[in-house]
């Protein structure tokens, strides 16, 4: 059902970006169809009130109940914060000087995806595409009263449309795929969609249906797409459209040089120079041919040599490659046995202590060895989700989450979901990946927050932190101070070293 480009009207409503891979995205694919709209609904309040993604604790307890914001922070769809003069939520009379005190969250990525009303500052566009969801979509009189999952299908549904650019139609076998009849029966009745026959006035298009050969099933079409979302030309329209840009941009600049040839001919003669430079003016108003503008009997008209090219500047912390290889050298999953090992350590470090003492009776041995197949199972459910972006219940995994209940699949999500803790570094190659990674976190964090450190402050810290780690000092201890310094502001490498001796101390 084509649409000519005078009859899609503006709309004018805010609206948020809903990323095409929202439904399936790990993150929020495990999440129940309530818990994604409870998360739309806190990004549609943030939009309407240009809180630049900050949600006070308050706002949040009154918007979403408890236990779906659990969910919200294992899966890190939002931050928590403390009010104080580094981090300040200002809402209401908050102010850097004189904050508040009181908690708030910051949804994750909010300034990458959404538009922001501050200042302009650093901001890193997102490449992928969206489509348009009105603040108002949740209490619409049209869809308000569908059901939480019946709302999900119907941006599925737009979701692909936009995905495969059909301006909003959609064939019926598609439409069977995607939203079972009780669902597709109440958007019929919400006026969601029209149902439309493929004949030869209109064609649904989709495979081998052409306006000639119709295939007679039936399509539907989503109400008023093309007002709220991209309008896709087909490619002989686009072809036609280019041609007809061209063509008025030709006749336009024709028109407009030869304006300015006429405006040239009607300027009067000037008086007879009294010196070359006036006399070069003259000759460079009354003629088309590009005059130079330096000096008659000047050096410069000589030709001279470019300037050498400048060297490229050498990328910091050695570049991405170096930056990568330190990555991979300490990844989240341990790849090999060793590694495996000391992230039970820190798993269950009381499991390894009490089955490394021979004298701990049979009964404590077998206590320690369940609490330590338990983390092994935490291991192996965050490597499947990561893997496959799923954790499909597995009943004899699950009774080690919850020997006594029946809630075991659902913590072993929420295990799977939580990163695992980084193993020591053995080797210098992890101690050097481990010291990179600190300092890359704990710049960015201050700089995310408002401050401004010197170029050189990363790889600083970075040396510091790896010659710390050589020193025989414990990442934990080194993240506590990181973090005690971030409260203040502080990014130094200097100032760790010193904190660290005055502890000592």
């Amino acid at each position: 059902m084509p649409v000519e480009a005078r009859e899609v009207t503006r709309d004018t409503r805010g609206y948020i970006k809903l990323a095409l891979d929202f439904l399936e995205n790990p993150k929020t694919a495990p999440m129940s169809p309530v818990t994604k709209l409870k998360l739309i609904e806190l990004w549609i309040y943030c939009a309407r009130n240009r809180t630049e993604g900050m949600v006070t604790a308050t706002q949040a307890r009154r918007l979403v109940p408890g236990r779906i914001r659990e969910v919200f922070t294992v899966a890190r769809c939002w931050h928590h914060h403390d009010c104080t003069t580094v981090t300040a939520c200002q809402h209401g009379a908050c102010t850097p000087s004189a904050p508040c005190g009181r908690e708030f969250f910051t949804m994750h990525d909010y300034e990458r995806h959404q538009s922001l009303h501050g200042p302009a500052s650093a901001r890193r566009k997102d490449t992928r595409g969206y489509l348009k969801l009105s603040v108002d979509f949740l209490e619409n009189r049209k869809t308000g009263p569908l059901t939480p999952v019946t709302k999900l299908k119907l941006i599925e549904l737009w979701i692909y449309c936009a995905r495969n650019r059909t301006n909003g139609v959609i064939a019926a076998s598609q439409a069977r795929k995607i939203a079972p009849p009780r669902i597709r029966d109440a958007l019929t009745m919400a006026g969601s969609w029209q149902h439309h026959t493929c004949t030869t006035a209109t064609p649904c298009q989709h495979g081998a249906c052409t306006p000639n050969t119709p295939c007679g099933h039936g399509f539907f079409t989503m109400h008023d797409y093309r007002r709220h979302q991209t309008h896709y030309l087909d490619p002989t329209a686009r072809s036609e459209q280019a041609r007809s840009a061209g063509r008025k941009g030709g006749l336009a600049k024709a028109a407009n040089r030869r304006d300015t040839a006429s405006e040239t001919a009607s300027v009067p003669a000037r008086a007879p120079a009294s010196n070359a430079g006036a006399s070069h003016n003259s000759q460079v108003i009354n003629t088309s041919t590009p005059v130079s503008s330096l000096p008659y009997g000047s050096d410069a008209w000589e030709e001279k040599p470019l300037p050498p090219p400048r060297p490229a500047p050498r990328p910091r912390h050695g570049g991405d490659e170096v930056a990568d290889r330190l990555n991979a050298a300490a990844p989240e999953i341990p790849t090999t046995p060793a590694m495996r090992r000391r992230v039970l350590a820190r798993l269950a470090p009381d499991a390894v202590a009490v089955l490394a003492d021979p004298d701990a009776g049979a009964i404590r041995h077998a206590q320690a060895q369940a609490e330590l197949d338990r983390a092994e199972a935490v291991i192996d459910a965050r490597t499947e989700y990561l893997a496959t972006a799923d954790v499909v219940e597995k009943p004899d995994i699950d009774r080690l989450f919850d020997p006594h209940g029946d809630h075991g699949y659902a913590r072993r999500m929420a295990a799977a979901h939580t990163p695992l803790p980084t193993p020591d570094p053995v080797t210098p190659g992890e101690r050097r990946a481990m010291a990179y990674r600190l300092a890359r976190d704990h710049i960015d964090a201050i700089a995310r927050h408002g401050g401004t450190p010197p170029g050189p402050a990363r790889e600083a810290l970075r040396a510091e932190l790896e010659a710390l780690l050589d020193s025989g000092v414990h990442q934990d201890r080194l993240r506590t101070e990181l973090a005690a310094m971030r409260e203040t502001g502080m990014w130094a490498a200097s100032k760790l070293r010193e904190r660290l001796t005055k502890a000592i101390a």
